[in-house]
């Protein structure tokens, strides 16, 4: 009855996945270039957070669609959204980099040169999203070298593509990069609030290099096309980042009225970011004009705005805990401004610690994209050096010196580019003890099945034992083959044994140097424990009873010389 109730279930599930999975028919309805997108977006809505039976059932259908249809961009969008799958539900996993590269190989293989640029792009963007940033790099650049063989004219996304490169090295504080994929980004029209984003981010460049007319006529043109496309949100934001130049300036009348408009406008779209920063410099004024009451009650509203971590907005909190300091000073209140003084010191050194990270990753992208204009520099300076060695004696001690530092130089890049190979081993390293920790999981679940199988088996032969019909004795005979063929035999030892191994590297050494005599069983039932199973799982892989296993623990412990206060599971675990 038991496995009548079961199929009747995975038979009742699968006709509501094919039910489901008739949403992706809409596409055949759909023009062509747009069906990726709505594949795109069927999948994202649908299936990203489902099971994984339910989201590759859907995905199988879409597949043999794309074949129906002969699309073999629909056919990449299959693996790509696989990928997706993976990502959505193991974040930085080997997975999704398989069929992110899989779609790639198979983009060549039918000769689609935009979509290996895509996925390139793709590839770049999850290393990105990750902090993976030389891995992230490397692929911006091949993405960027495909999109340019190609043409970015004949590019769809190449400003997004272009402004995403951009928003990579803003991140990492390469300002003037981050510039020049801007200004080529706004070659290529891109859509209205994008061209807005875009505009606005170089004038904040301009603002951090205290470029400030730069920035001004960036700003402005930004505020323009705001008001011209009727956004209110980022016509409110450039406002404020034109009052903050004036504030920055040391203009506070001027800037008073543009910093207000920031804030009204950024709490009424709900832009607590924007709105908070735009406040701490509201906040500021009054402190310079004296107005500390103004002041800490602008302050405590900011303190309410960011209650989230202080990670989140910890530029914002270092500028409100100096204020609070500063008024608490002007106020005579020196305990509390000695609190503030603290405060303020410890997340500045928090900054500091999260600036010095990305000051060590620009050093490694440095090195990663100008290996090669350094070959060529090398050469300039050795024919510079040629030059300089037919002049004087003066010019022999010049060529001497710029050698030194050339060796010196080429030495700190040698140095550099070791430790960046240091740093990729071990990531490809911590990727492969993923993809094999992911393998022990799924051979485990294979595992747990067929010990669910067994019991079944067990439950069928207990039943059948009682009967005297020889029909049911010979069903005994079958079940009992087909109960050993399920348990985990030498062979699916050795296999489960070197996965385990890959993953709790040490674990079998440990415990063979800490209790002595240990057979083959002790070490199965060890493993198990180690993986946290419980007794009726442990018995189903091994083929034996629950009580079973309560003895083998039993005579395990005693042969440990484990003492009875202490738990046997405790003391594998810490191992």
């Amino acid at each position: 009855m038991r496995v009548k109730i079961i199929a009747y279930i995975y038979i009742l599930s699968l006709g509501v996945l094919q039910v489901n999975a008739q949403s992706f028919d809409i596409i055949k309805n759909t023009p062509q270039k747009n069906q990726f997108h709505k594949a795109d977006s069927i999948f994202s809505s649908n299936y990203v957070q489902k099971d994984s039976v339910t989201a590759f059932t859907a995905l199988a259908q879409l597949n043999r669609l794309a074949i129906q249809l002969q699309d073999k961009r629909l056919e990449l969008a299959v693996y790509d959204l696989k990928g997706d799958w993976y990502a959505a539900n193991y974040h930085y996993n080997p997975r999704s980099l398989f069929y992110y590269r899989k779609t790639i190989d198979m983009a060549r293989l039918y000769g689609l040169s935009h979509e290996v640029g895509y996925y390139t792009f793709k590839i770049a963007y999850y290393y990105h999203g990750r902090n993976a940033y030389v891995l992230a790099c490397e692929n911006y650049l091949k993405a960027y070298d495909i999109f340019k063989n190609i043409g970015f004219k004949n590019v769809p996304e190449a400003s997004y593509f272009l402004n995403d490169v951009a928003e990579f090295y803003y991140d990492l504080g390469d300002f003037e990069t981050a510039k020049r994929f801007l200004l080529e980004a706004l070659d290529y029209k891109p859509a209205h609030r994008d061209q807005v984003n875009i505009t606005n981010t170089i004038g904040l460049i301009y603002r951090n290099d205290k470029e400030y007319d730069n920035a001004l006529s960036y700003f402005n043109k930004a505020l323009h096309l705001a008001k011209a496309y009727k956004d209110t949100v980022w016509a409110g934001i450039v406002t404020g980042n034109i009052g903050s130049v004036y504030f920055l300036e040391g203009n506070y009348d001027r800037a008073l009225p543009y910093i207000k408009t920031d804030y009204e406008q950024s709490i009424k779209y709900n832009q607590v970011d924007n709105g908070t920063i735009a406040l701490l410099r509201l906040a500021a004024i009054n402190v310079e004009k004296g107005n500390f009451a103004a002041a800490e009650s602008q302050l405590t509203t900011v303190a309410g705005l960011i209650k989230q971590p202080a990670a989140n907005y910890l530029k914002q909190h270092i500028t409100m805990y100096g204020l609070w300091a500063e008024v608490a000073e002007k106020t005579n209140r020196p305990l509390l401004a000695i609190d503030y003084q603290k405060k303020y010191a410890a997340a500045k050194d928090t900054l500091t610690k999260r600036d010095n990270v990305l000051a060590v990753e620009r050093i490694k992208l440095k090195w990663e994209t100008d290996k090669n204009q350094a070959r060529i520099d090398q050469l300039n300076a050795k024919a510079k050096a040629d030059a300089v060695m037919r002049d004087a004696l003066a010019g022999i001690l010049v060529l001497l010196i710029i050698i030194s530092a050339l060796l010196y130089n080429r030495q700190k890049m040698i140095v550099k580019r070791d430790q960046a190979a240091l740093l990729l081993e071990k990531s490809l390293a911590e990727q492969e003890r993923d993809k094999a920790r992911l393998a022990l999981v799924d051979y485990i679940d294979q595992l747990k099945q067929q010990s669910d199988l067994v019991e079944s088996f067990k439950a069928e032969m207990d039943d059948m034992q009682r009967q005297t019909d020889p029909l049911f004795l010979a069903r005994v005979s079958q079940l009992e083959e087909m109960m050993t063929a399920h348990i985990m035999t030498d062979k699916a030892w050795k296999e489960f044994k070197k996965l385990f191994d890959k993953v709790h590297t040490h674990f079998f050494s440990a415990i063979s140097s800490r209790f002595q005599n240990l057979t083959d069983t002790d070490l199965r039932l060890l493993a198990l424990i180690k993986l946290r199973l419980n007794n009726a799982e442990m018995a189903g892989m091994l083929g034996i009873t629950v009580e079973g296993v309560r003895k083998s623990k039993q005579r395990l412990r005693k042969k440990a010389g484990i003492p009875e206060e202490n738990s046997l599971e405790e003391v594998v675990a810490a191992i």
